[in-house]
């Protein structure tokens, strides 16, 4: 039997899921799952490409991290833009994102590239599946989002129309505000049971 494999950064981490323990524990929420969360982990960290490629025998979920984590990394990805590299080998921290590197021309860069990693993956693992909770938070649910509107939530769901688990379908941006607990969209209770739902209805 297939397990659903799930990677991600902190918001599937236990800093956060303790607040379903109890229905982990009795397979009310993510059965048959494995969580595999780091906290503050990028996208282009060679770690996620090589926890997919060890399961991609199970149903493979990726919750994309938001474009700045690790933004630190700035000046070695746009080093990168002038090879073929995609990935460094870093696997994030909390608390990761750096202030000098928040300019929208930061932004725009870091998100580019994010872009690139996702294209790749997805041309490698046809069959993974995407969740952009973060991207949602920052310009779905948040009006007034500061991202180039290439990055934006509504044109990225189109751009990754057969992979990605829409949350639109599941929720407004109104009452996904409602299942988070702070500015960086961790899920709380209501948001596990809204995650839990989108990965079991998955098509």
């Amino acid at each position: 039997m297939k397990l659903n494999y799930i990677i991600g950064s902190s918001h599937i981490h236990h800093d956060f899921t303790y607040q379903i323990d109890n229905e982990i524990q009795t397979k009310l929420l993510f059965n048959n799952c494995i969580l595999d969360a780091y906290r503050g982990i990028p996208i282009w960290s060679k770690h996620i490409y090589n926890c997919i490629s060890d399961n991609i025998n199970n149903n493979v979920f990726w919750i994309v991290s938001d474009y700045k984590f690790n933004n630190l990394d700035y000046p070695k990805i746009v080093d990168m833009q002038m090879t073929n590299e995609l990935f460094l080998d870093t696997i994030g921290h909390p608390n990761n994102v750096d202030s000098n590197f928040l300019e929208n021309h930061h932004i725009e860069m870091l998100g580019n590239h994010s872009l690139k990693v996702i294209d790749f993956i997805v041309s490698k693992f046809p069959n993974i599946k995407l969740i952009f909770w973060c991207l949602y938070k920052r310009t779905k649910a948040n009006k007034n989002s500061s991202y180039p509107n290439h990055l934006w939530y509504d044109i990225i769901k189109e751009k990754y129309k057969n992979n990605i688990i829409d949350i639109d379908l599941f929720t407004t941006p109104e009452n996904f505000n409602l299942k988070i607990l702070d500015a960086g969209g961790h899920p709380n209770k209501d948001g596990f049971i809204l995650l839990d739902n989108m990965i079991n209805n998955s098509k």
